[in-house]
């Protein structure tokens, strides 16, 4: 089952003097961040690599439209996720998303799908992406953002990236590798 999340409101509002950048030595810890424990550095992936994770994220989404979003074939996609998947850490429907922000220069932090795909509950109930962005990123994240309509805002010095709809994630990093040189 692919479902809608009610109640969430449509915002882009990135208030660049908020941003912060996160240094070296936490971003490359082993040990977890306080805003995600299990925090894994997923820093440096490139073009060629968000190409191939929007192509695997996009044979899922449509082995799932094939099976009418049964929970079967989502249990199915997302043991294959964790278990094959070239970022196997991160939840099916939000490695393209996590990938793009990495490959524009980010940092990623936490993301979630929320309970937007099948029955199992997550920590956060609507899809959501959080990351470390410089002043020099945000033309391209307001830019692919709108073009998904997805929100952005501040989340203390972070980015904080949400929508409703969890193909809308998909539909973000397909507009952000736009903006991601080869």
């Amino acid at each position: 089952m692919l479902s809608l999340i009610e109640g969430v409101i449509l915002r882009r509002e990135i208030d660049p003097r908020k941003l912060g950048w996160i240094d070296e030595r936490r971003a490359s810890t082993r040990r977890g961040l306080p805003a995600n424990q299990t925090y894994v550095d997923l820093r440096g992936f490139r073009s060629v690599d968000l190409d191939a994770v929007l192509a695997e994220e996009q044979a899922g989404w449509d082995e799932l439209e094939a099976s009418s979003y049964a929970q079967s074939a989502i249990d199915a996609l997302d043991r294959r996720q964790s278990a094959t998947a070239i970022v196997r850490i991160v939840d099916f429907g939000m490695a393209a998303a996590v990938v793009a922000v990495s490959a524009l220069g980010c940092v990623p932090i936490t993301s979630c799908r929320g309970n937007s795909l099948g029955s199992r509950r997550h920590e956060h109930p609507a899809p959501m992406l959080t990351f470390y962005a410089r002043r020099l990123h945000l033309d391209a994240l307001m830019a692919a953002t709108a073009e998904a309509a997805i929100s952005a805002v501040n989340n203390d010095a972070k980015v904080e990236i949400y929508t409703d709809d969890l193909r809308k994630m998909h539909r973000f990093a397909q507009a952000l590798r736009k903006h991601i040189k080869a």
